[in-house]
C-alpha cells in the first residue's frame, strides 16, 4: 500500500547560521490562561503562533473570555474568574488546552464539554478528571480520556491531592484555577517527575499577582482572593524549540547560534549543559543567546534521566545513534503519554534505519556507531519525532521525514528555519 501523507527529505550536510528561537509555548498558553482569568483587558507581546496555542485561545474564546491571537500580540479580555461557557471546547491536538481547561471549568456558570482530536482522545487525565471531581465538579468521561463533561460546583479550596507521574500538567492545571478558590488551596502534588514546568508555573502565577507559598517538597498553598492582575506581559523564547536547533547543529557537523536563548525556567533551558557532556561545543553570546557547534572529535555517548525533560527523549535518542558507545536514556515515564509512546515509536524508528536500539519498558539503550541507511520515517502526528530525526537526516543520506506538517504544533516555521540554516530540503 503506498504512503497516503506528504513525505519531506534532506540532503546530509552542516547546518550554520544564527537565528532566533520561536517564543515559548508553555509561557504562551499559561499566560493566556491566567490573563482569561483576570478582571480586565490584557495584552501579550510576542505569544507563539502555533496550532496549540490558536486552540487555546479559541478555547478560552468559547469559556467566555475572548482572546485576539496575532503574530506579534495576543488580546485577552479577561472574564475575572467567572467563566460564560458558549459552547464545546474542541482542544485540537493540544493536551496542555485540554488539562488547562478542564480545571478553569470549575470556574464556569453552565456545564463544559471538552473534546479533541483522535489523537487528543488517547492522552491520559484520569488524575486530573479524580481530583476535579474530589473538588466538587461533577465529571464525565470515556474512561478517564476525552471527551469530557464537567458540570462545575466551583472551587471552595481546602487541601487537594493530585497524581502527576503521567503528566505535570495536572498540577499546573489545578495551581492556575487556585487563585481563585473561596478559600485558601494546598495543592499536594504526588510522582511529580518534570517538577520544571511547575516550578515555571507558579513563577508565572507571581508575576501576574497571585501568591503562592511551598509547603513542603510536594505542596504548594495558594491564597484566595489573590488574582492575577491584567497588564501587559511578554514572552520568552521557547527552549524546547531551541534545543531541537542545537540537536540540528550537532548531528549535522555544524554550528548554531540561538540569539534570543537566554536564562530560563524552562526545563528544557538544561539541553545545551547536556550537549555539551556528549562533547558539543556550547558557548554563552557576550550580548545574549547560545552557540552549539559539533564536536571535532565525535560525539560521546550519555547516560541521562530525561525525567526533567520528557520532550527531549527523541532528542537524545537520535543523537546517540550518531555517538560512539552506549547510551542509556531513562525517566521516560511521563513520554509514553505524550503525542505518541515516544520510547516505542523513536525504537521502532530507529531500528528501522538500522540503528541498534532497545527500550526494556524502563529505558532506552542505544549502541552507537552503526551505519544507518535511509528511509522513510513515521512522525505519528508527533511534532517532536519529526523535529528530532529531521535532525539525524542532516547526517544520514536518504533519510524523509513523513506528514512534516505536524511542526505546526508549536513549530510552525522549522522547517523554513532549517532552510536558512543551510538544509536543503526536497519534497
Amino acid at each position: 500500500m503506498a504512503p497516503t501523507t506528504p513525505t519531506l527529505s534532506i540532503r546530509p550536510g552542516p547546518l550554520r547560521g544564527r537565528l532566533r528561537a520561536p517564543s515559548s509555548k508553555s509561557v504562551t498558553n499559561r499566560l493566556l490562561a491566567m490573563t482569561a482569568l483576570a478582571a480586565g483587558e490584557s495584552e501579550i507581546e510576542e505569544p507563539l503562533l502555533s496550532d496549540d496555542t490558536v486552540v487555546m485561545a479559541s478555547g478560552l474564546t468559547t469559556l467566555g473570555a475572548p482572546v485576539e491571537l496575532g503574530d506579534g500580540l495576543a488580546r485577552v479580555r479577561g472574564a475575572g474568574g467567572r467563566l460564560h461557557p458558549v459552547g464545546p471546547v474542541h482542544a485540537g491536538l493540544s493536551g496542555t488546552t485540554l488539562r488547562f481547561l478542564s480545571a478553569l471549568s470549575l470556574l464556569a456558570d453552565a456545564p463544559v464539554l471538552l473534546d479533541g482530536g483522535p489523537g487528543l482522545r488517547r492522552r491520559p487525565l484520569r488524575p486530573l478528571l479524580e481530583v476535579l471531581a474530589a473538588a466538587g465538579a461533577t465529571v464525565s468521561s470515556e474512561d478517564g480520556h476525552a471527551p469530557v463533561l464537567l458540570h462545575p460546583a466551583g472551587l471552595s479550596g481546602g487541601r487537594l491531592v493530585v497524581d502527576a507521574a503521567e503528566s505535570s500538567q495536572f498540577a499546573t492545571a489545578l495551581l492556575l484555577v487556585a487563585p481563585y478558590a473561596e478559600h485558601d488551596l494546598e495543592v499536594v502534588i504526588e510522582n511529580l517527575g518534570a517538577g520544571g514546568y511547575v516550578e515555571l508555573t507558579v513563577a508565572l502565577m507571581t508575576r501576574l499577582g497571585a501568591k503562592v507559598a511551598r509547603r513542603g517538597d510536594d505542596g504548594f498553598l495558594v491564597e484566595a482572593g489573590r488574582h492575577y492582575a491584567p497588564g501587559r506581559y511578554r514572552v520568552e523564547y521557547d527552549a524546547s524549540a531551541a534545543a531541537h536547533l542545537f540537536a540540528a547543529a550537532v548531528a549535522s557537523g555544524g554550528e548554531v547560534t540561538v540569539t534570543n536563548a537566554a536564562e530560563t525556567l524552562q526545563p528544557d533551558g538544561a539541553v545545551p549543559a547536556l550537549l555539551g557532556a556528549m562533547g558539543a561545543q556550547v558557548t554563552p553570546g557576550p550580548a545574549g543567546g547560545v552557540t552549539v557547534a559539533a564536536p571535532a572529535g565525535g560525539l560521546r555517548a550519555i547516560r541521562a534521566d530525561l525525567a526533567a525533560i520528557p520532550d527531549q527523549l527523541p532528542t537524545f535518542a537520535v543523537l546517540a545513534t550518531l555517538a560512539n558507545g552506549e547510551s542509556h536514556l531513562s525517566g521516560l515515564g511521563v513520554s509514553r503519554g505524550h503525542e505518541s509512546d515516544r520510547p516505542r515509536v523513536v525504537c521502532d524508528e530507529l531500528s528501522r534505519l538500522g540503528a541498534d536500539a532497545c527500550f526494556d519498558g524502563e529505558s532506552l539503550v542505544v549502541r552507537g556507531g552503526r551505519a544507518l541507511s535511509g528511509g522513510r520515517v513515521e512522525t505519528y502526528d508527533d511534532h517532536r519525532m519529526a523535529m528530532a530525526f529531521s535532525a539525524l537526516a542532516t547526517a544520514v543520506p536518504g533519510v524523509s521525514i513523513a506528514n512534516p506538517g505536524c511542526v505546526g504544533k508549536t513549530y510552525p516555521r522549522w522547517w523554513d528555519d532549517l532552510a536558512a540554516l543551510g538544509a536543503r530540503l526536497e519534497g
